[in-house]
């Protein structure tokens, strides 16, 4: 009965401004005024799930679009190096031969590239390969029967017979490469790519912000519960959504700027959760102080309805009083007449 009646004043809490509908202001709602989160724990649950996968696919885009930057940088460079600097080779039945050994760096990329011809290339051999652009960002190694790519250390083994099963490729050389890459266009690879990494990181991003979600979902039943505000738990997860927006967009921002400049910041995944808490308290202890004005104002209310039923009772005793009274007086009146004596007015024969 006590959670009925608290749900109760959840629903009347006062809201200065009418909810705001557009997604966009949503976001400028969740970050900058907190004092309106009330009008989210009047909506339902499902808008702000909506609300959720929206921002996850504004996200995803911004990311998606970062990365397609960075990737038509790499593939532009890789395609100038293909036309103008990379040897002429010839590939079939899982082996490429190249027409002579190269080496080649990027500053930019911090990419470092190496093309061994040799047909047979030993263990101690590929162990120096490696060695010799292991303190560099990336790398590719191009043997006669695979690739090795590198990136911050870790090292990926690509075998070209793996390479021709998946792609159907049963023989090429540097012209054909180039004739398919001309075939298909650079805008077409990037917007291939922008359509790929959007479907990606929309998932990743989707699964990963979840579990931010239910993290913070959980710290905000317990400050619920020490604040002696009885709120739903779909009405706290709502909250938890909109409490984590700055955190997500700053996140966000991050990643981008990370991905173009290198900047890190140690402990950022600790004060992304960090932001998302203080809002979700700031937003409770609102919520309650509003419930707790709502009671007062109730009071108040309750108060004069009381004050006003008593004035119009006492009006309406003292109507009943007099209207009483003026019946008695009638009644009264009526009896003196009936009590005064009759004149007897026949004829008597004197008026003769």
């Amino acid at each position: 009965m006590k959670n009925t009646d608290n749900n109760e004043e959840m629903k009347k809490i006062k809201i200065n401004n009418p909810p705001k509908k557009g997604f966009f202001k949503r976001i400028k709602n969740a970050i900058f005024k907190l004092e309106n989160y009330g009008e989210f724990i009047l909506e339902k649950t499902s808008t702000s799930i909506i609300y959720f996968l929206k921002l996850m696919l504004l996200i995803s885009i911004i990311i998606a679009a970062v990365s397609t930057y960075n990737f038509n940088t790499v593939i532009s460079k890789g395609f100038n190096y293909i036309k103008n600097e990379l040897p002429n080779f010839n590939y079939s039945n899982g082996k490429v031969v190249f027409d002579k050994d190269a080496e080649a760096y990027d500053k930019d990329l911090d990419l470092y590239a190496i093309i061994n011809t040799k047909s047979i290339v030993s263990e101690g051999v590929q162990e120096e390969l490696q060695n010799k652009v292991k303190d560099y960002e990336s790398s590719i190694i191009f043997l006669q029967d695979k690739m090795i790519f590198t990136e911050y250390g870790q090292a990926i083994e690509y075998s070209y017979t793996d390479i021709e099963e998946q792609y159907g490729i049963k023989t090429l050389n540097k012209q054909e490469l180039i004739e398919m890459i001309d075939s298909v266009g650079i805008m077409g690879i990037n917007i291939t790519y922008f359509i790929a990494s959007i479907l990606s990181m929309y998932i990743v991003n989707t699964i990963t912000i979840v579990l931010d979600v239910l993290l913070v979902f959980l710290f905000g039943l317990i400050i619920t519960k020490l604040c002696g505000v009885n709120m739903p738990s779909a009405k706290v997860l709502s909250l938890s959504i909109y409490a984590l927006t700055l955190s997500i967009l700053l996140s966000t921002a991050y990643s981008v700027i990370y991905s173009i400049t290198g900047f890190y910041i140690e402990y950022f995944d600790i004060m992304y959760l960090m932001v998302a808490y203080v809002y979700l308290i700031a937003a409770i202890l609102i919520i309650k102080s509003d419930v707790i004005k709502q009671r007062i104002e109730l009071q108040k209310i309750i108060e004069v309805q009381k004050e006003v039923k008593k004035e119009l009772d006492e009006k309406k005793e003292e109507q009943q009083e007099k209207q009483k009274e003026e019946k008695e007086e009638k009644k009264n009146e009526k009896d003196e007449k009936e009590e005064d004596p009759i004149v007897n007015r026949e004829p008597d024969g004197s008026e003769i």
